[in-house]
C-alpha cells in the first residue's frame, strides 16, 4: 500500500493538493495521511496564569484542528467511495518541518503532496515559502507541489528538466517510472541548456537515462535558453501542455542552479502545474 502525506491548513489550495493526491493515484492502494499542525505561542513568563493561558489555547486550538480533520475525513468517506483508499487524520502542534519529517520517517511515507498556498487571515499556518523549505530540507522521500486553483489534469505529457551532469540511478527515479506505469504518459526529457555541445559524461547520463522509461513513450529535447531556467521550463511546458514538471533534488545540482535564480521558488509560486521534487 503506498502512503502519502498531504499537509493541510484547510485552505482551498490544500484541499486541491489533497484531491489531486487523491485522483493521481486513483487506481492505487493507498494510505493517505492527512495532517494538520498548530502552534501554541510561548509564554515570556512562567507564572500560573500564563500557563493555564497557554493550556487553554492548546486546546482551544487542538480541538479547532480536530474538528477540521473529522469533517474532511467523512467527507472522503461519505462521498469518495474507493474500496482501495483509506485515510487516517493527525493532529499536532509545533513545527510543520519537523513533524513532517518525524511522520515521513516514522509511518515509512512514499511521497509528500502539498500546495504552494496556504490560507490568509487567522488560519494562516504555512505558506508557499514552507513548501519550498520541505523541498530543500526533506530528502527522504518525493515531494509534489500543487499551485492554486489547479484543477486536477490526467498526466498527459511530463516534462523532466534536468542538466544531465550526473548519473541516475533507477532507486530515485522510481517514483516518475512507477506515474508512467500508471498513466502511460509521454515523458519529455529536456535539457535547458546554454552551451552548444553536450559532454562526454552528459551523453553517457542521457543514454543512461532514456533506458529507464518506456522507449515508445519517451523523448529527449535540447532548449537553448536566453532567459533563466525557470522562465525556459514554464514556456515549454506552456507551449506543450505540461500536466506534470519533474525535477531531481542533488547537492550542486540542476536544482541548486533553479535555487539561485532561485528556481525553487520561482516555479514553486508560478509554475502552472504541479512540480514533482525526486530527492537523491
Amino acid at each position: 500500500m503506498k502512503k502519502v502525506l498531504v499537509p493541510t491548513d484547510f485552505s482551498d489550495n490544500a484541499w486541491d493538493a489533497l484531491s489531486y493526491a487523491i485522483r493521481l493515484y486513483d487506481d492505487i492502494p493507498c494510505r493517505f495521511y492527512i495532517l494538520n499542525t498548530f502552534q501554541v505561542s510561548t509564554s515570556r513568563t512562567t507564572n500560573t496564569m500564563h500557563k493555564e493561558r497557554d493550556t487553554h489555547m492548546y486546546r482551544l486550538l487542538k480541538e479547532a484542528s480536530e474538528k477540521e480533520l473529522i469533517k474532511i475525513e467523512t467527507y472522503l468517506n461519505d462521498n469518495l467511495l474507493n474500496d482501495k483508499h483509506e485515510y487516517r487524520t493527525i493532529s499536532k502542534t509545533g513545527s510543520l518541518l519537523d513533524i513532517i519529517k518525524k511522520i515521513v520517517s516514522d509511518e515509512n511515507i512514499d511521497i509528500i503532496v502539498m500546495g504552494t498556498a496556504g490560507a490568509t487571515g487567522a488560519k494562516e499556518i504555512f505558506m508557499g515559502s514552507n513548501t519550498v523549505n520541505a523541498i530543500k530540507n526533506i530528502d527522504l522521500c518525493p515531494i509534489i507541489s500543487v499551485p492554486k486553483k489547479y484543477v486536477y489534469e490526467e498526466p498527459e505529457q511530463v516534462v523532466f528538466a534536468t542538466d544531465l551532469k550526473r548519473h541516475y540511478n533507477v532507486v530515485e527515479l522510481n517514483c516518475l517510472i512507477e506515474l508512467q506505469l500508471i498513466h502511460s504518459f509521454m515523458l519529455r526529457v529536456v535539457h535547458v541548456k546554454k552551451e552548444t555541445t553536450l559532454t562526454q559524461l552528459q551523453e553517457e547520463n542521457k543514454e543512461i537515462l532514456m533506458l529507464y522509461f518506456d522507449k515508445d513513450n519517451v523523448l529527449y529535447e535540447e532548449v537553448i535558453t536566453s532567459t533563466t531556467i525557470a522562465e525556459t521550463i514554464n514556456a515549454y511546458a506552456k507551449e506543450y501542455k505540461t500536466n506534470l514538471v519533474c525535477l531531481l533534488n542533488y547537492e550542486h545540482s540542476f536544482i541548486q542552479k533553479l535555487t539561485h535564480e532561485p528556481i525553487i521558488k520561482k516555479i514553486s509560486f508560478h509554475c502552472n502545474v504541479p512540480l514533482l521534487i525526486l530527492p537523491v
